[in-house]
């Protein structure tokens, strides 16, 4: 059961991943794609996490207890990328202009919640980087082995992962909620009716000095591969340096 949940979770990561870039790239998509798959990674994203509950709920009760340095900061550094996952779309909610408002839900325009969305998004892309670089031996060995025709039908135990892990989806949706009412009380806070008052209202869209052609669909993406990749490197640099410090030198005879 273990080996078919591993192999579930390679095709949900793969497919949380190539959404995760899709929602990234508002400019190439449009708004109506960007704003629908923002609401269909949830999907994945949650798989992701009922998969890998027991990493969660074991390091969770461990936190306070003996721990490696490793596995702390992967502990805490995950749930810094949790934690802006939710801000980019609870920002990307209030500033909807396609999904909610076919339900007939209407937001205001709000600049406040513009820039939030914007500059958590692109810290997110580069906590994206560092994470994958943090697992890129287990990205490359799943990769590798993966077999489309024998791994296809491991994906119908998606329905059954779901089934056993119900508690922890409700565990996990409500305390999604939970930060997410938290996020949105930001709304009345004096700090964004600061940030609303020092916005400069003269601000002039850039969009007329985009070039009119087929760079409109390839910057964005361009953008978030060097956004991603740059971190991704530097932290593969360090991890290397550090391992080789920390490499035992062997005795002279």
């Amino acid at each position: 059961m273990q080996k078919k949940t591993s192999k579930v979770r390679v095709y949900v990561d793969i497919f949380l991943f190539t959404l995760m870039i899709l929602v990234l790239i508002p400019q190439t998509t449009g708004i109506p794609i960007h704003e629908w798959a923002s609401f269909i990674v949830l999907i994945p994203l949650l798989l992701h996490l009922i998969i890998n509950w027991n990493w969660i709920a074991t390091n969770s009760a461990k936190f306070l207890k003996r721990q490696t340095n490793k596995t702390r900061f992967d502990y805490i550094f995950n749930w810094v990328l949790y934690l802006l996952m939710i801000i980019v779309t609870v920002s990307g909610i209030v500033i909807s202009e396609s999904a909610l408002p076919i339900f007939g839900i209407h937001f205001e325009p709000d600049r406040f919640w513009s820039q939030i969305h914007n500059s958590s998004a692109t810290i997110f892309m580069l906590i994206l980087g560092i994470h994958i670089a943090l697992h890129w031996k287990w990205i490359i060995g799943a990769v590798g082995n993966i077999k489309f025709k024998s791994d296809l039908h491991h994906l119908t135990k998606i329905a059954t992962i779901i089934r056993n892990s119900s508690h922890q989806l409700l565990v996990l949706i409500l305390i999604s909620i939970l930060i997410s009412i938290a996020v949105w009380f930001f709304d009345y806070s004096e700090w964004a009716d600061g940030f609303r008052i020092n916005l400069v209202s003269g601000e002039v869209e850039n969009s007329k000095n985009l070039p009119k052609s087929w760079m409109i669909y390839v910057l964005p993406l361009l953008k978030v591969t060097i956004l991603i990749t740059i971190p991704a490197l530097i932290t593969g640099v360090v991890m290397r340096f550090n391992k080789r410090i920390k490499r035992p030198v062997p005795n002279k005879v």
